[in-house]
């Protein structure tokens, strides 16, 4: 149940447990479940996926709270309590990104924690599957990577 804590001080650092992999933070990861008969067969496929694209999905909690219990740590098995690093300039940034952001949304970030894209949303209104989010990591670390080879 891997849960991104904003505003904690204790716990794995973000970018240690990404190891190399882009992250996806989600703040209402139960708005992006699967409600249908065949829940199992959309998480594997789900698990695939973002294991196959370098991709790791985040519950993100402003404040200690329960572990995330969503589709999420169904997809990761894993069960830690991760914060982002006050030390680093780059996390202090995304630190006070994420705490300024109001309502619904999910922030796409590099292995380095620079925010690449950012999709705010209304309850309710969460048309999108992760999977349709996962395509757009791939156009992100293209262009990302033709910035570098320029």
């Amino acid at each position: 149940m891997a849960t991104l804590w904003v505003t904690g001080e204790t716990g794995t650092a973000l970018r240690d447990w990404l190891h190399g992999d882009w992250a996806m933070l989600f703040s209402h990861p139960a708005d992006f479940q699967y409600h249908g008969l065949e829940v199992d067969r959309w998480l594997s496929i789900l698990r695939d996926e973002f294991c196959a694209r370098g991709v790791r999905p985040l519950a993100c909690q402003n404040a200690p709270a329960a572990l995330d219990a969503s589709w999420v740590s169904a997809l990761l098995e894993d069960r830690s309590l991760l914060r982002l690093g006050s030390a680093e300039p780059v996390a202090r940034g995304l630190r006070e990104d994420l705490l300024r952001m109001p309502g619904r949304f999910v922030v796409i970030v590099d292995e380095a924690l620079h925010r690449r894209a950012l999709l705010k949303y209304s309850a309710g209104r969460s048309s999108i599957s992760p999977l349709d989010l996962l395509a757009s990591v791939e156009v992100l670390r293209r262009r990302a990577a033709g910035r570098i080879a320029a």
